[in-house]
């Protein structure tokens, strides 16, 4: 039999199945995730609790339930799906990143940081957590710091096109337009028609040239 879609194979698996099978825990976060990426978010987030209810230990379940309930506008109800993650396994980034991004819109600065830097200290390639903690440094005045997680950010994904522009506005905010003017056309590169990049360079660009015409 030929499926239409990854939607239609797992709701048939359910559906003959029911929750016969402890691993059909997997089967309701996958479509899950396939519902989130069709914007369907009420559905997906039923299916992530299902998932949870079949297995309260399905880590990832919770992890993804958050960032629904987070694309929903339930705030509160997204931390408690992240701090339910961390409570089983302590050691989840991505649970400790997606945390950090809400308390940072919180104002929690503090909060954020730490667990960004708990993402990163367990797995230190996670080029999302240093971005993520560059934009907290920011906001906190710790430019320099900002700049290295940036810069770590890209070392690991040199295609990290909001990586580029942040650094280019942090290097801009120290002075150093060429190296501003860089990191923008370097995200430019990757991605054309990148408007934060875009509007940035021209901006750079005309201060350096202001700078350069001063006699």
């Amino acid at each position: 039999r030929h499926w239409k879609n990854s939607t239609t194979l797992y709701k048939h698996a359910i559906e003959v199945n029911g929750n016969n099978y402890p691993s059909f825990s997997v089967v309701y976060y996958n479509l899950g995730n396939t519902l989130v990426k069709k914007n369907e978010l009420e559905e997906a987030i039923s299916h992530y609790k299902m998932a949870i209810k079949i297995n309260p230990e399905h880590v990832l379940a919770y992890n993804n339930l958050g960032n629904a309930l987070s694309q929903k506008g339930d705030i509160e109800g997204a931390i408690s799906q992240f701090k339910t993650a961390i409570k089983i396994d302590p050691q989840n980034a991505l649970a400790h990143d997606n945390l950090g991004v809400i308390l940072d819109e919180l104002g929690e600065y503090e909060k954020a940081i730490a667990h960004y830097k708990t993402a990163i200290q367990v797995k230190p390639d996670f080029a999302g957590a240093h971005y993520n903690l560059g934009n907290t440094l920011t906001k906190t005045n710790e430019p320099e710091e900002a700049i290295r997680h940036y810069k770590l950010a890209i070392k690991i994904d040199p295609e990290h096109v909001l990586a580029h522009t942040n650094l280019g506005n942090a290097l801009a905010q120290k002075g150093l337009l060429e190296d501003a003017i860089t990191q923008y056309q370097t995200a430019i590169k990757i991605k054309p028609d990148f408007s934060p990049a875009l509007t940035n360079l021209e901006m750079a660009l005309s201060l350096l040239q202001n700078m350069t015409s001063v006699p």
